[in-house]
């Protein structure tokens, strides 16, 4: 394929993967061959909806080098490794997609239970043993996973999936089967652990939230049922802040009104002093006032991240990018409209963009409004991710080193690519 070629269907292919939900900002990578000795792939930390062909990066299969002053993405090597044993490979998503990436978690192969998707997947998906993005030790996991069995995708411990196709269309066709595969064999599964497989009642995802919320809650807290309240959204303006209606966790912001404009973060007043300002100003300030670095709050009641908050349980990293976005915990706190409670919920927040609000979902933080969503999607997949490991196996959160090695990363050199 002509390289110019190449760079389009990479291009194309990363605004597919951001409308089809693979993917969501500049997560995961996808690539081309061009020949048996190159590559094109995505730069590293450029936004999928932006990109264009000129800043397609081409990179040789042998030895990873490339060339130009875009910096090829940090899981270069993964692709070229997979090109050189993979002849009748030709085109790579590296995807975060939710359900897959959540199963990862479990560090298990799984079967594949649709006969039309085994064309496409084999009769099992391999889970390659768990590396740190970008390193050595991922790009041989992987490649000894593939090895494993006949399909076309893996998944990738505690990180996402690797779809392969002959071409653009085909490498769509497998995330999209591995998708389903992966929510058909959580719910299935769940059902063989506690009939005995003998029943095989069908459950789905949203009674597996319920599953996991009688079987992990105190008892307290699952007893009294808090009516879900405190509902806002707000965004730093200078000494000041602003406080949306609270709208759906996948567009916190887009056609959201502004309820209340020009709160004072250093004193709880309203540039209108005779418009009430509701108690729930108090908690936003109490953030905006302790950390400079945060100008954006997304309450959010994800039903994954809702029903971890009904628990009462700190949320741990089972999955890299929440340990890169969000940080080494998501603590609990309890919120009832006091000032106390907004003052404890703000300090459990220190170190971590998001603070789970015991059974009223989660604050999720970000220095602007992009970081805020992008922590929202992140902490509703390790959610799902705590919810499978509960039923299914073992929750095996992410070694606290590496937690804190890829943190740093994130913050000093990636997120400022972006």
């Amino acid at each position: 394929m002509e390289i110019e070629q190449a760079c389009e269907k990479v291009v194309l292919a990363g605004k597919k993967l951001l409308k089809s939900g693979l993917v969501a900002r500049t997560w995961g990578n996808v690539s081309c061959r061009i020949s048996d000795r190159q590559f094109v792939i995505t730069p590293s930390g450029r936004a999928y909806e932006s990109i264009i062909p000129e800043e397609i990066v081409t990179v040789n299969i042998n030895d990873g080098s490339y060339s130009g002053d875009l910096i090829p993405s940090s899981e270069k090597d993964l692709h070229a490794e997979i090109y050189k044993h993979r002849k009748d490979v030709n085109f790579i998503i590296h995807t975060h997609q939710v359900s897959a990436s959540a199963l990862s978690s479990l560090r298990v192969d799984i079967p594949v239970l649709d006969l039309k998707s085994t064309a496409f997947l084999g009769k099992r998906v391999a889970c390659a043993a768990y590396g740190l993005p970008g390193s050595q030790k991922l790009k041989k996991e992987a490649v000894a996973a593939l090895a494993r069995y006949e399909g076309r995708a893996i998944l990738l411990a505690n990180h996402g999936a690797v779809c392969l196709g002959i071409d653009m269309e085909e490498a769509f066709q497998v995330a999209f089967k591995l998708e389903k595969n992966c929510v058909d064999y959580t719910c299935q599964r769940y059902v063989e652990l506690n009939d005995g497989g003998t029943n095989h009642k069908a459950i789905d995802e949203a009674a597996l939230r319920d599953c996991y919320v009688r079987k992990w809650a105190l008892k307290p807290v699952f007893d009294r049922k808090v009516p879900l309240k405190y509902l806002f959204n707000s965004e730093r303006n200078g000494d000041s802040f602003m406080l949306y209606d609270h709208t759906t966790a996948g567009e916190p912001f887009p056609g959201a009104r502004v309820s209340y404009k020009g709160i004072n973060i250093d004193k709880l007043e309203q540039g209108n002093k005779y418009e009430r300002v509701p108690l729930e100003a108090e908690l936003h300030r109490e953030i905006y006032k302790r950390y400079d670095n945060i100008s954006a709050i997304i309450h959010t009641t994800d039903p994954d991240i809702l029903a971890v908050s009904r628990t009462g349980r700190n949320a741990r990293p089972l999955l890299d990018d929440f340990a890169q976005i969000i940080g080494t915990c998501a603590r609990v706190a309890k919120y009832d409209g006091t000032l106390k409670s907004a003052q404890e919920v703000a300090a459990r927040l220190k170190g971590n963009n998001a603070v789970l609000l015991i059974e009223n979902g989660a604050l999720c933080c970000g220095p602007n409004k992009y970081d805020a969503s992008a922590a929202v999607m992140v902490l509703a997949k390790n959610c799902k991710a705590m919810i499978n490991a509960a039923l299914l196996g073992k929750e095996k959160p992410i070694n606290p080193l590496e937690t804190r090695l890829m943190r740093h990363i994130y913050l000093k050199e990636y997120s400022k690519l972006i």
